[in-house]
């Protein structure tokens, strides 16, 4: 993997602009840049081996199914329909989720709590993966999800407006345990003092809560943003009551 640095705004904003679709490239924004490219399931605590981990894998997903049944009013058709799903709605499953826009990405790794970005306190720093060219497939390959032995490109049906605005895809991968790296993945890594001017100048692009989150829930936190940023006095976190505590990433 080969590893950039974006220290400025203007730099940040002029390799966003750079990619077009025509160069097959998928973007992944992780809020700490010292964060690998492992799968949310991959991140469990440990078991004895392999197969006690793809058991509780599958039972996770197993478990999904039959709690959200009478939730879902259009059933996924396979195992990759319901990794798609489950990992939207927040279940430890072998995919990552990536976007096919640079923007999308940069507001993903840029994106704190308002509290936390106009605290004037110090933010880590961030990053953006992309990549290059990989194996594409979709929910018809014929080979399940667990079975698979390599890492693969997955574009899943549009399951929700949420993931058609974020542009959104997937990797599938076969060793979630371990940390994904290629030669075709590039790290762009971005301090973490400038990412409230990057949060501000993708506002003004529309890459912002309500877009991101459409619905009620992003309305509501684009306003709660808007309020922090008109506001005089910057919000220092360290200095909330305990019982305020737990609202720094609600609304």
């Amino acid at each position: 993997m080969q590893e950039y640095s974006l220290d400025t705004v203007e730099k940040v904003f002029e390799f966003a602009t750079r990619f077009i679709p025509e160069n097959h490239m998928v973007f992944r924004g992780v809020v700490n840049s010292g964060y690998q490219l492992t799968p949310s399931v991959g991140r469990l605590p440990a078991l004895d081996n392999d197969a006690e981990e793809l058991e509780r894998e599958k039972h996770l997903l197993a478990q999904f199914k039959m709690k959200s049944a009478l939730r879902i009013q259009c059933k996924p058709q396979n195992d990759w329909e319901w990794l798609s799903l489950a990992q939207h709605y927040g279940l430890p499953t072998r995919l990552l989720d990536w976007s096919t826009s640079p923007l999308i990405a940069l507001y993903f790794a840029t994106s704190h709590s308002p509290e936390e970005l106009y605290s004037g306190a110090d933010l880590p720093d961030c990053a953006v993966y992309g990549l290059i060219s990989h194996i594409h497939i979709d929910s018809s390959y014929h080979i399940n999800p667990f079975d698979i032995d390599e890492t693969l490109q997955f574009y899943a049906p549009s399951i929700s407006e949420r993931v058609v605005n974020q542009s959104g895809l997937f990797t599938v991968h076969h060793l979630p345990r371990d940390a994904f790296d290629t030669e075709k993945l590039c790290k762009f890594v971005i301090p973490g003092n400038i990412k409230t001017q990057i949060q501000e100048k993708l506002a003004l692009l529309g890459v912002n809560e309500s877009t991101i989150y459409p619905g009620l829930d992003g309305i509501a936190r684009s306003l709660k943003i808007e309020y922090f940023k008109q506001c005089d006095q910057p919000l220092n976190p360290a200095e909330l009551p305990e019982y305020a505590m737990s609202q720094l990433n609600g609304l």
